[in-house]
Formats: structure tokens, sequence, C-alpha cells
């Protein structure tokens, strides 16, 4: 198959998340059987314009704010240059509505639907804009099947109108790297992911100022975005102890993974708990708003806890819960890992595969 692949970023922009991983680690693998994939999407500084990297034949235009306003120029220019069997649209805020300029047959993949969540996120004004194009998605595909990472999208979907097939493709967990002499800060507890609003990062500090009332923790926010400034103000008004690592390679990741006590994920919505599965992969426990998303990532009571969305009492309680009672931690840490290796990347492939090709003869 010759599949063209539209993203906003690829997976070394330093704004890239787990949609960037889940197309790394999918499409890469389709690489290596054979297929050629050729990504479109923004560039960020330093980045050149056309690379190939890791199979992947990645072409790279404007910026964040305005890559859906260029993506279809470039994606004109790909098919006029490319023999392309088929499009694969990643949808992530703003879709790009590819079905409206081409007659090839497009295969949209949803990492999770903001809905109201975007008010969270920035402005009205920008988050009305969000809102809307999301309602407009059955309409420009309404001859495309989806991909959802999970049921909750694929719910979602259904909800604002979606009526072809959606299949759900979850993602996996990589090689886990292995490190010598590495130990648990029995302390240190953990946000691994982007850093933005709708993550909801600000409870992780309120819980964090409430915990150190009672005992000391060691609290690190490890990823990078643009509400990064905005959280680290929150910190210091709160006079919270919290350290901000910014973006990290994927090694010291699971170093870190590998080292906390705990990782939080306190989000609004998910698409899918793609960190809670990674850090569940190394025997660390999660502890999780009962939100869209997570709450399939994650087993209330047995790999980790669900708490409710917004309150920060009983946020702040479970992670000393964990800290705080090793027969505990020690129980879910086993629980949590035998969890995570439900999940493949191989498998996820191998799903995604059978779709395209399912899709490519369909079209005939």
């Amino acid at each position: 198959m010759n599949i063209l692949l539209i993203n906003w970023q690829d997976w070394l922009n330093p704004y890239a998340g787990g949609a960037e991983v889940y197309m790394y680690e999918i499409f890469s693998r389709l690489i290596k059987k054979g297929h050629r994939v050729v990504l479109l999407c923004s560039r960020a500084p330093g980045q050149s314009r056309f690379e190939k990297l890791d199979g992947f034949e990645i072409h790279r235009l404007g910026n964040r704010q305005n890559f859906n306003f260029l993506a279809v120029s470039g994606l004109r220019a790909i098919l006029r240059h490319n023999n392309i069997d088929i499009i694969v649209d990643d949808l992530n805020k703003i879709p790009f509505y590819s079905p409206a300029f081409t007659r090839k047959r497009v295969l949209p993949i949803v990492m999770h639907i903001f809905r109201g969540s975007i008010y969270r996120e920035t402005n009205f004004l920008f988050a009305s804009y969000v809102f809307l194009t999301e309602r407009l998605i059955p309409f420009f595909y309404a001859g495309s099947n989806f991909v959802a990472i999970s049921k909750s999208t694929a719910r979602d979907l259904e909800d604002i109108g979606v009526k072809k097939k959606v299949f759900v493709v979850h993602s996996g967990i990589p090689e886990i790297p292995e490190f010598k002499n590495i130990s648990r800060i029995e302390n240190l507890v953990v946000y691994v992911g982007r850093v933005k609003r709708y993550k909801s990062i600000d409870h992780f500090i309120q819980a964090v100022k409430l915990i150190s009332k009672k005992q000391k923790i060691i609290a690190r926010v490890v990823g990078d975005g643009d509400a990064l400034e905005y959280l680290k103000q929150l910190s210091k008004d709160l006079e919270v102890d919290v350290q901000f690592t910014g973006f990290v390679s994927e090694k010291e990741k699971y170093r870190i993974y590998q080292s906390a006590r705990v990782v939080v994920q306190p989000s609004i919505k998910e698409g899918w708990g793609l960190t809670a599965i990674e850090a569940q992969a190394c025997a660390t426990p999660v502890v999780c708003a009962d939100a869209p998303g997570l709450r399939e990532a994650v087993f209330h009571n047995k790999t980790g806890f669900l708490y409710p969305y917004g309150d920060i009492e009983i946020f702040a309680k479970r992670i000393l819960q964990l800290i705080n009672d090793d027969d505990l931690w020690n129980k879910f840490s086993a629980a949590a890992k035998n969890w995570a290796q439900e999940f493949s990347w191989d498998r996820s492939a191998e799903k995604m595969e059978s779709i395209l090709i399912e899709q490519i003869l369909n079209e005939n």
C-alpha cells in the first residue's frame, strides 16, 4: 500500500504527544512490512521541509498555527506526484476535511473529540471554532469509515452523528528499556504528557498543596506545552514545590516511569490513557480522573485508582494511599504490569493494516 498520512506534527516535534506516538508506533511497523508511508505535517523551528526518517517520507509545511490552512495545498501536491492508495487523516482538534479535496479513499483516525472540554483549553472564540468544526465531521466524512483509539471515542463519534463503521484500534506498549541499578523514589509522584490546559495539571498542583500539609513528596511535571508558564506561575502562587522537566527523550521518560512511586493523569478527557498504560507497563500504579478514555486504561482499585474528576481532596487521598501503603502498592504494581501486557503495538498495527486493506478493496 501507498499511504498518505496527515497529522498536525511528527513525533520529533516538541509538541508531540500521544497521537504522534500512536502514529509512529503503528505506521513504522507497516513500513517494515513493506508499505510506503508519506507523512504531511507542520514544521517546528529547526526542522527541515523534507526528510526521510525511519522509512517515513516526511513533508513539512507551515507551523502549528497555520498548518490546517496549508494542508490542502500539500495534499494536492503530494497526490500529483505520488501514487497514493489511501489517505489517513488524523483528526485532532481541527479536522483537515480531506474528503472535500480528493476522490481518494480517506480513513479518519480520531484520538478524541473535545466537545465541551475545549472551553477549558482556550479562549471562547477559538474554542467555539473547534467545537463547530468537530460538529461538521459527520458531514465532511460522511462516506468514510473511522478508526477510534478507544470505545469512549467511538461513542463520542456516534453521539455527534457519525453513521459509518467505527473500528477501535487501541494503543500498545513499546519494548521497555532496561536500566541498571534503577530504584524507586518512594515519594516521587509524576505527571507525564503534553502540558495543556484541558489536561487539568493544575488539579495535580492543587493536590500537591494539600499533600504538603501532611508530608513531603517530590512532584514532577514531565513534558512541554503552551500551559507550562501558567502552571509554573500557579505553583509559585500556591507556594508549591513542583519540578518542571520540559520535553524529555523516550528513554528518559521510561526511566522516570520506573523510578516513580505514582503516575497521575487528571485530564478532563482523553482519547485513551496512553501514558497511563506506559506507566503500568513499568509496574507503576496510576491515579486517574474517572474520565472518558482514562477509565478504560486503569482498573480501579486493582492497577490504580480512578477518582471523580475535579475532586482534589480524593485525588490527594489516593496519591497518599499509594505512597504510604507498601502492601497496597506492591499489589497494584504487579497487577498493573500484567494488565499492560494485554496491549501490543504489533497487534494494533496488524489490525490497522487489515482495516486499511479492507478500505482500499471496498473502493473498487
